[in-house]
């Protein structure tokens, strides 16, 4: 059974009771596939042992032992490769099944708690009684191939049993996916005297796990699994107080879920997209290649595993980036440059697979790269992933950026020297490290409604689909970062300024955007450019709605309140940095010095 090549069988674990004996798990399956556009099971080699009256027994014969073990050891090398894989395949089923549903109190009621005691019961007596365990395992391994592909669907303690499983699992049969449906696995005393939970990384042969558990279902205590099992994706669903298997398996995402490790996905991961050829990138295209060039220098000067795991983090950002920006083009029916499709890679790849590169982009001037430049600087490249960057790799990408945007590399030294010099006028502690490590100042413009509203410029095509191309990253994310600290012009400072002050910025938010201004200020400087009156004047709203916040809280507050003293700090990164361009001259006619002279004062 299952053996043939290319074919995946089902294997269904079911819970207490009486094994289902007419099968309803299966009907409601196989119209719940086709209801989401899969096939139904015909054709599908399904296993599905029947072990009622194991679970009935009260055999405490400890002469017949648990299935070996037959998973092997991996190495620290191995597991690290095998929880890379096992991520990106979460990260896309994550994609695929959708939100969860919101968090909202479903009541239990009592005529509940029997179904919930008996579970819980019978899970007890399986787990606390090694030979029931024992012949249970046994019994459902006789009925397995020897080699193959599977999914496996474990409903209530089906979920346990299925997890018991995942590593006796004959040597060659590799398990697609695991789905668990209204599984007891949160509950801690289940696990007791039991190797389940040295699982707590991902399993070789196991392609991707999904818990699904109800918002009402007291069987699940409630929760997910990860607690215990970290890298199980958990999935909530509204299906009330229900715990029974047809309930779930009729349920869109765990249909969706087992349709995908019987038949793969619905469309292709990267599908085939005709691109524009021979039309100029428009700002938001620009600034991505200037990301992507940017993130490819620095992994070309790290070193070692920093470097091969840098540029794994790379290659699954670009994916991700580049194939839902795409799709938003693809929806609003923008036309998309062939450069930027020639960008799109595979996240399965190779580690030591180069990455394509974008072409090098000479059509900016100094004046048009400078808040480029500075957003990148303040950046994760690789964000959502954190990985350490020397300062020194940092300096020399950023030469190596210049150089390749025809500006020269005295452009990227001038960033390095401003960037340092900005951040030491705003933090008398040296905090250099902290937040362009973490990359903070890429999320501030870009929270809320307000950041969306400035990342399309006037008259620039496809506008709208661009900034619903920016809200699919979410707040914070990459590109919206480098997007909209590019829209910082004196029309915008108010705005940029209420954004700041608002109770959801914290203060670090606000040193940082602080920072970024004043680089872009002091860069302008050393490279003799006209000075944006819109920095000066985005610093001085700042300082000046602080103020008027702290006068109005402070009346009433406590001296030291928290939330007062957020504001005077957020009030002193301006002041610092405003006191910084008017002592080293960065706007045109404001001076610390005393006027000479008695020359008198005209209207």
């Amino acid at each position: 059974m299952g053996e043939n090549p290319g074919v995946v069988s089902l294997l269904y674990l079911h819970g207490v009771g009486n094994g289902d004996p007419r099968d309803a798990w299966r009907r409601a399956l196989d119209k719940a596939l086709q209801d989401v556009g899969y096939p139904g099971l015909d054709g599908v080699e399904v296993i599905a042992p029947k072990y009622p009256d194991v679970l009935r027994t009260d055999d405490g014969d400890r002469t017949i032992k648990l299935p070996p073990i037959t998973a092997p050891r991996l190495s620290a090398e191995e597991q690290r490769i095998v929880r890379r894989r096992v991520e990106r395949a979460t990260a896309e089923l994550e994609t695929i099944l959708g939100e969860p549903v919101p968090a909202s109190p479903v009541g239990v009621t009592d005529s509940f708690a029997p179904i919930v005691l008996r579970v819980l019961r019978q899970a007890h007596n399986y787990v606390t009684k090694p030979g029931i365990r024992a012949r249970t395992l046994r019994m459902v391994l006789d009925e397995l191939p020897e080699q193959g592909e599977i999914v496996i669907v474990g409903h209530s303690l089906g979920s346990i049993i299925a997890i018991d499983l995942l590593r006796r699992l004959p040597p060659k049969l590799t398990v697609t996916g695991l789905v668990t449906i209204g599984s007891p696995a949160a509950h801690p005393n289940l696990h007791e005297d039991s190797d389940r939970l040295e699982m707590k990384a991902p399993v070789d042969h196991v392609g991707w796990w999904v818990n699904v558990w109800s918002n009402g279902d007291a069987v699940t205590g409630l929760r997910g699994i990860w607690r215990h099992f970290p890298w199980a994706l958990d999935l909530q669903v509204g299906l009330g107080l229900d715990h029974r298997t047809t309930t779930y398996l009729r349920s869109k995402p765990v249909a969706t879920a087992i349709g995908r490790g019987l038949f793969g996905s619905l469309g292709k991961e990267i599908a085939v997209v005709e691109g524009t050829p021979d039309v100029a990138l428009n700002s938001l295209e620009v600034r991505l290649a200037l990301w992507l060039a940017y993130a490819q220098f620095v992994r070309d000067h790290l070193k070692g595993a920093t470097q091969e795991r840098f540029g794994a983090a790379l290659r699954v950002v670009q994916h991700e980036v580049l194939e839902r920006l795409i799709e938003n083009y693809r929806t609003d029916d923008v036309r998309i440059p062939q450069q930027l499709l020639d960008l799109r890679v595979s996240p399965d790849a190779p580690s030591d697979q180069s990455l394509p590169r974008p072409k090098p982009l000479t059509q900016l001037s100094k004046e048009e790269a400078v808040l480029a430049l500075v957003a990148l600087a303040t950046a994760n490249p690789v964000r959502p992933y954190e990985i350490d960057v020397p300062d020194d790799v940092r300096r020399q990408a950023f030469h190596d950026l210049t150089v390749w945007m025809g500006l020269g590399g005295g452009l990227g030294e001038n960033l390095h020297i401003a960037m340092q010099s900005a951040s030491k006028a705003v933090y008398p502690v040296d905090q250099w490290k902290l937040w362009v490590g973490i990359g903070i100042g890429a999320a501030v413009l870009v929270a809320g409604p307000i950041g969306l509203a400035l990342a399309a410029p006037a008259g620039l095509a496809g506008g709208a689909a661009i900034v619903g191309a920016l809200s699919a990253f979410g707040p914070g994310g990459m590109v919206g970062g480098l997007v909209t600290a590019g829209a910082i012009t004196t029309t915008g400072a108010g705005t940029i300024a209420a954004t700041l002050v608002s109770s959801s910025s914290t203060a670090e938010d606000v040193e940082v955007t602080v920072i970024q201004l004043l680089t872009a200020a002091i860069l302008r400087s050393r490279e003799g450019l006209e000075q944006d009156l819109g920095v000066w004047l985005a610093m001085s709203e700042i300082q000046r709605q602080t103020g008027r916040e702290v006068a109005r809280l402070a009346a009433y507050s406590d001296e030291k309140a928290p939330g007062v003293e957020a504001l005077r700090r957020k009030a002193r990164a301006a002041e610092r940095a405003m006191a910084y361009m008017v002592k080293n001259r960065l706007v045109e006619g404001l001076t610390d010095e005393e006027p000479k002279g008695e020359e008198p004062f005209e209207e």
